[in-house]
């Protein structure tokens, strides 16, 4: 059945309820949209990037637009899912090595894989962010602001389960790993995200060494020599013991 088209201004919403296709031709084209917002979006950023603009280089109609999304809004996270997978993914705890007590190798490893991720993902990666602090759309802050907080989270877990482990002392875990994620986030977004063109593999692991790095000397002091197995290592600066683990 071919497709109608709706007149529908751009920008705005369809009146009546959306029809989705579901059929290989609606899918098909479903996928051209998807793939022609994540180029627009990419290439001129949220603000500047109209309905017109996506269904001129999906090769379809304005009207059947509609009949897959009900805004620019709906496709832009729509398209925007499979890079936040993807780099959720890039650092999860499937990645092998990932745990308790892994050394600054495995830890350049996973923020490299992060790295890695977000180059290939920095175009559409750099628009949620930037649309997070300029769209008058407060769903881009919240989506942002959950992705972020995910990742932080889950650091935090880590830190608290050292501390039960006896390998860092109490401190204040929420705020350590919010500092600690925004190393790599900020890393990321202006050595990645902002230049022109994409880093090599040798500056991606660069970046990704010297973060680590950081990790690295927030979390461990070295223990004393001559220690006994089973002592406890005194605590120095930010009181941790020895500790090389990736929250990732």
């Amino acid at each position: 059945m071919p497709e109608e088209s709706v007149a529908v201004p751009d920008g705005g919403q369809a009146a009546g309820p959306v029809r989705r296709g579901k059929n290989v031709r609606g899918l098909r084209t479903r996928q051209e949209l998807l793939d022609a917002a994540l180029s627009c979006f990419s290439e001129y950023g949220y603000a500047r990037t109209r309905i017109s603009d996506i269904v001129f280089r999906a090769g379809v109609s304005q009207g059947n637009f509609y009949r897959h999304f009900e805004s620019k809004n709906e496709i832009f996270l729509e398209a925007l899912r499979p890079s936040l997978d993807e780099l959720a993914a890039s650092t999860g705890r499937g990645q092998a090595g990932v745990g308790d007590g892994v050394d600054l190798d495995t830890m350049v490893a996973l923020t490299t894989s992060y790295f890695t991720s977000y180059t290939r993902n920095r175009h559409i990666l750099r628009v949620m962010r930037e649309a997070a602090a300029t769209s008058a759309d407060d769903g881009f802050a919240d989506l942002w602001l959950r992705q972020r907080g995910s990742y932080v989270e889950r650091t935090a877990r880590w830190l608290r389960r050292l501390h039960q482990q006896g390998r860092i002392a109490e401190t204040d875990f929420d705020l350590l790993a919010d500092v600690l994620g925004s190393t790599i986030e900020q890393t990321a977004y202006v050595h990645i995200g902002l230049p022109a063109e994409a880093p090599r593999p040798e500056r991606i692991h660069q970046l990704a060494a010297t973060v680590a790095a950081v990790w690295h000397r927030s979390l461990a002091v070295v223990e004393p020599a001559g220690e006994l197995p089973g002592e406890v290592a005194p605590t120095s600066g930010n009181g941790a013991r020895r500790s090389s683990a990736a929250a990732r």
